[in-house]
């Protein structure tokens, strides 16, 4: 599991590293899980935070949207309707 998750963002380097502290209980879920599906405890790791960054960027992106204030109607996208109604008239 060297390449990147997302294309546009580079492969990590091979001096990269992560060091957690883990208890015995902990390592051991984490070793049981990785072995069900045939992974490393690396790639299992790896895969596990790379979902948690993505959600929790996304939900940030999403509230920074939602927080936003609409931008002001373009009063020239109304000017076909008003050209409309005048002719109707």
């Amino acid at each position: 599991m060297s390449e990147s998750v997302r294309p546009d963002l580079p492969a990590p380097g091979t001096d990269d590293r992560i060091a957690l502290n883990t208890s015995a209980e902990q390592l051991l879920a984490i070793r049981k899980a990785a072995g069900l599906i045939g992974w490393s405890v690396a790639d299992y790791v790896l895969a596990a935070a790379l979902d948690r960054a993505e959600r929790d960027l996304y939900e940030h992106a999403a509230a920074l949207r939602a927080a936003a204030p609409d931008p002001p109607p373009d009063p020239r996208s109304t000017e076909p309707y008003i050209a409309l109604l005048l002719a109707l008239t």
